[in-house]
């Protein structure tokens, strides 16, 4: 074979492989498939806020619970009874003035084991939180206790804060769900808390966004 025949094969040689890697390059390829464009999403607050200009607290709660309204006349009815009537006659003076409450609770409705609730009182007197509990003791939840003279086991043994203020509290352990109990003064008035955690601490966490507002 001449020396021009072998030039042309090696060109036609180097055409033909030179086509079969562009064939394969283009047909075998691993392909980079291109994320979707992202879309954009409307955040989703997975808590309410409830407000109460007159009493003069906010507080937010998770979706998946209501906050309601709540009252002497309702809290008389859940336990068949007339609270105010039962205190003065056992301690021989009128509860204090109550001003309004609000409770959080779950899909059931359920007041026994509701994780939030806060009852506001008048206090035009200026009580202080000790002399708040040795007249009223945790009106309208504990008071019954028989001996008189005595409520050093559920006396305020705990001290914190809550929005700002100092606040005392007891965990009341015989009573169900072993309700803890929060007192805060502010602004001539009394807050009672009642709070009841579950494995979340969802009580607990509903408390730790309470603010006084004006």
């Amino acid at each position: 074979m001449s020396r021009g025949s072998v030039q042309v094969l090696v060109i036609l040689l180097i055409i033909i492989a030179l086509g079969v890697g562009i064939y394969f390059y283009q047909n075998f390829q691993k392909k980079t498939v291109k994320p979707p464009a992202a879309v954009a999403t409307q955040k989703i607050s997975v808590t309410d806020e409830y407000s109460n200009k007159a009493r003069g607290f906010k507080f937010t709660y998770p979706k998946n619970l209501s906050a309601r309204e709540d009252s002497e006349e309702e809290y008389n009815k859940r336990g068949n009874g007339n609270f105010r009537k039962n205190f003065t006659g056992y301690v021989g003076y009128a509860p204090p003035e109550f001003l309004g409450a609000v409770a959080v609770l779950d899909k059931t409705g359920s007041y026994d084991k509701n994780p939030f609730s806060v009852w506001v009182f008048n206090n035009n007197n200026y009580l202080t939180i000790e002399q708040w509990f040795q007249k009223y003791w945790y009106y309208p939840f504990v008071w019954g206790v028989f001996d008189y003279t005595s409520k050093g086991h559920i006396a305020l043994d705990q001290e914190a804060t809550v929005s700002g203020e100092t606040a005392k509290s007891k965990i009341v352990s015989y009573q169900s769900g072993e309700p803890k109990y929060i007192y805060v003064s502010k602004n001539s008035k009394m807050y009672l808390f009642r709070i009841i955690d579950d494995k979340d601490h969802t009580g607990d966490q509903i408390l730790s966004s309470f603010k006084f507002i004006q």
